[in-house]
């Protein structure tokens, strides 16, 4: 499969018959801060987790995930880091009020399209001990032992997936500007692509992106 023709993990729209979700990457300052207020509302109102526990300097390094409802209001959250050959799901977060509505089942959709992606097929994440089931409905398996942090049972989940990614980086050497794409676009042209001729770019998109 080419990674050319990958599902984007674009803004998608849920339930929209009911009230219409945007669920993104962060792109900007607003929304990065809406993202840490549905934290703070979760994690440290309902929660009453500690802010040195809640924050700290991997939300400046992590790709910030973010659900707004159809008037810009914050309702989820998540954040996801990248190790090698592995993916970290971390400070998955929907407000109270929005809950029982299937949203976080579309954010770890999302999620995990956007690790595919990149080329992810292993999966980690620390799951509150009361969520593990939801988690196992897609594949996550626990692994090592119970532990506890600001008052909550937890267990680690890995989710390996038999099937392997498409790695982007089988384009070096075949298409220049493919790793040049926008963070949650590559099977779409970015923007220098279309700086190039016609001639060279169709050169790129029929036999640059290598299936």
């Amino acid at each position: 499969m080419s990674i050319h023709h990958l599902p984007a993990p674009r803004a998608i729209t849920v339930y929209p018959n009911s009230e219409e979700l945007t669920i993104k990457i962060v792109e900007n300052e607003d929304e990065r801060l809406k993202a840490m207020l549905v934290r703070a509302i979760v994690y440290m109102h309902e929660q009453q987790c500690p802010f040195s526990e809640e924050f700290d300097l991997n939300d400046h390094t992590s790709t910030q995930i973010v659900g707004l409802d159809q008037d810009g209001e914050p309702v989820l959250t998540a954040r996801i880091r990248y190790f090698n050959k592995l993916a970290k799901i971390e400070r998955l977060a929907i407000r109270s009020e929005y809950r029982g509505r299937g949203y976080a089942h579309r954010l770890l959709h999302f999620i995990l399209s956007i690790c595919r992606q990149k080329g992810f097929s292993c999966f980690y994440l620390h799951a509150q001990a009361r969520l593990q089931f939801f988690y196992e409905g897609y594949g996550f398996r626990p692994v090592g032992g119970d532990f506890a942090f600001s008052d909550h049972d937890y267990i680690e989940m890995v989710l390996e997936e038999s099937e392997k990614q498409p790695q982007p980086s089988e384009q070096i050497g075949h298409w220049p500007m493919f790793l040049n794409r926008p963070e949650n676009n590559l099977d779409q042209a970015g923007p220098l692509e279309y700086g190039i001729s016609c001639d060279r770019l169709q050169h790129g998109l029929s036999e640059g992106v290598r299936a």
